[in-house]
């Protein structure tokens, strides 16, 4: 009896170092020439979101700048319809900061066309900046690229800001165009 009560202990054993040997791992890896933080990638009428955290984020007189892109093409495909599409932020109020957005092709015109705090059904404050978007076709492969100039005042350097990170949400909504 204690024969068959080992074996079967050490066939259990065996049978689940065996599966979990043997079951698949995956890994996803992907490199990129462009030097963005974020790239959204528009084939079809939808809302694409990503997370920017805003970590170690100290104030200063310079302000911390991070680039997004917003492509018609991931390398591969393309959209087969013209598309319009606008950008949203959404961001936590931890900190006082404001944010301007630049086309990387015009750094003088603040893209943001209006900024709004608004409350949550949690009460949570959330600070909605809207930015103006732009155009895609769908003859060529497009990029747009969007620099996102995050200013923290050195006025707020006080140790009560230490520490805290800010979370930003990039949404980019897509329609259909007529040309």
């Amino acid at each position: 009896m204690y024969i068959k009560f080992a074996f079967l202990v050490l066939f259990v054993i065996v049978a689940f170092s065996l599966i979990r040997n043997s079951t698949a791992k995956y890994r996803s890896t992907a490199k990129s020439n462009a030097d963005v933080d974020l790239a959204f990638y528009m084939f079809k009428e939808q809302d694409i979101s990503q997370d920017l955290k805003l970590e170690s984020i100290l104030p200063r007189v310079e302000p911390y700048e991070y680039t997004f892109s917003v492509a018609n093409n991931d390398g591969t495909d393309r959209t087969e319809t013209a598309i319009h599409y606008t950008i949203e932020f959404k961001t936590t109020t931890n900190l006082p900061l404001n944010f301007k957005v630049y086309n990387s092709e015009d750094m003088e015109t603040d893209l943001v066309e209006s900024t709004e705090t608004k409350t949550d059904d949690d009460g949570t404050y959330f600070k909605y900046i809207k930015v103006a978007g732009g155009n895609l076709g769908f003859e060529q492969d497009e990029t747009h690229t969007y620099k996102i100039h995050v200013e923290f005042p050195q006025e707020y350097n006080l140790a009560q800001y230490e520490g805290i990170v800010e979370y930003v949400k990039v949404t980019i909504k897509s329609s259909q165009r007529v040309v």
